[in-house]
């Protein structure tokens, strides 16, 4: 790839650089001809002060009245010979510091070779005969490129700093679409809320008001999907209901044992129906944009709650279920979301520790949060699954639970509604540990 190619390349993959580099380019082309135009009348212009000095010159030695019988020797002469002006009088003898000119020389301006150099001579009329101011081309030449070169250097000086200045004002122009990205990076995946278009600079409003048609779209979509959810699940309840209670009205029949068994496994069947009908609304409702209606509360009071429900399932289990640390704690919180999130997370570690195992429930106040913890003792989760497992109706490869792969789904839905956040990790000892974390801006230790 040549070098502009890959420079094109390079300024095609950011805003910022794109519009940086045409600053750039632009810069540099108008400095360097604002560079060269600069230094063209520079040099033109020292030019016309030196010939305006010998004009002057010759004026002066007309006005003294004593008219030189030859070369006028100056003061200094034998220091510095190259930057000398010589003054003569044409036609008269040349002496020590005088030049061989024609005495034939035509008024005015010129330029006249005499020895081993160019000189340039102004040759000036008077009332006692024809005087020669002369300078030789090349130190004027010299004194001319040196004046321009003074006016050239600072603006060549000045181009790599206006590069920078414009990646400056670029970098600061293009600040708002960076924090807008950053406030849309920070925001969950349920909140499809419209981005503001207030102080908005006008040409990326109109992406703006596209972004938002968007998020109106997707929000629709999304709330009528989660309207489908909960109907669907609703209406399954009645049809579900009725038939557990046309299987229990055969319990006291005599049947024959192969019926029976078969009637049992129709029983067990229709359980797990009605459950995951039950986590199908409470899923809707959790994706849904019902307020969170907060209270100051003690989290291990809800936990309490929740294990006097499950305390009958996990004594069916064998499974030692309590409260192993509960830290002093108000939380500002919504309690019935938070029983649905740690009533979800206990089903779930009861459900797949082994029978004879435990589960223990943590509340604890660290530095800038409260994190409540429920670890089981099961067998854990692959690390490579531990994320993936908080999908819909996702569920672990060979896992003899009857879970139907909702329960950790909506504890995350719960969290983001919380303000708080919830991950998985395996316990060193084995076991498996859900942490739900809510910042201090929500929760505060001690009592209120």
């Amino acid at each position: 790839m040549n070098p502009i190619a890959a420079l094109r390349h390079w300024g095609a993959q950011s805003l910022l650089r794109r519009l940086w580099l045409w600053m750039t380019v632009s810069v540099v082309v108008v400095g360097l001809g604002t560079a060269a135009l600069s230094y063209f009348f520079g040099y033109q212009e020292a030019n016309e002060l030196q010939d305006a000095q010998l004009r002057q010159i010759a004026s002066l030695v007309q006005r003294w009245g004593s008219f030189p019988g030859g070369a006028l020797d100056p003061a200094g002469a034998d220091v510095d010979r190259d930057a000398r002006i010589v003054v003569q009088r044409l036609g008269a003898p040349v002496g020590t510091h005088g030049l061989s000119l024609p005495p034939d020389l035509p008024d005015g301006m010129q330029v006249v070779q005499s020895g081993e150099h160019a000189w340039r001579v102004f040759v000036q009329p008077g009332a006692q005969g024809r005087i020669a101011v002369a300078q030789r081309t090349d130190l004027r030449t010299d004194a001319a490129i040196d004046s321009a070169q003074r006016t050239l250097f600072p603006l060549l000086a000045l181009i790599p700093l206006l590069a920078l200045l414009a990646a400056w004002v670029v970098r600061r122009a293009l600040r708002p679409l960076r924090q807008m990205a950053h406030g849309v990076d920070a925001r969950s995946e349920a909140d499809l809320q419209p981005l503001p278009e207030t102080d908005v600079p006008q040409e990326i409003l109109p992406f703006v008001h596209s972004i938002n048609r968007l998020l109106l779209r997707l929000s629709a979509s999304m709330e009528q999907q989660r309207r489908f959810v909960a109907d669907a699940a609703h209406e399954l309840r009645t049809p579900i209901a009725v038939l557990s209670m046309q299987v229990d009205n055969l319990k006291p029949l005599q049947l024959p044992t192969q019926a029976r068994e078969r009637v049992k496994a129709l029983q067990e069947g229709l359980r797990r129906a009605r459950t995951v009908v039950e986590q199908l609304l409470t899923l809707a409702r959790s994706q849904g944009e019902q307020a969170v209606q907060r209270q100051r509360i003690d989290p291990s009071s809800v936990m309490r709650e929740v294990i006097a429900d499950l305390l009958p399932l996990a004594e069916s289990r064998h499974i030692d279920l309590g409260i192993d640390r509960a830290d002093a704690v108000r939380l500002s919180t919504d309690p019935a979301a938070l029983y649905t999130l740690l009533r979800n997370a206990v089903d779930n570690a009861l459900r797949y520790t082994p029978q004879g195992g435990r589960v223990d429930l943590r509340v604890r106040a660290e530095a800038d949060r409260v994190v409540i913890e429920v670890q089981d003792s099961g067998p854990g989760i692959a690390p490579e699954q531990l994320q993936r497992v908080f999908d819909p109706f996702v569920r672990l490869p060979g896992a003899q639970s009857e879970g139907s792969g909702l329960g950790l789904a909506i504890i995350q839905r719960i969290a983001q509604r919380l303000g708080g956040s919830v991950w998985l990790e395996n316990a060193p000892e084995g076991g498996l540990i859900l942490r739900y974390s809510q910042p201090l801006n929500e929760a505060r230790s001690g009592q209120s």
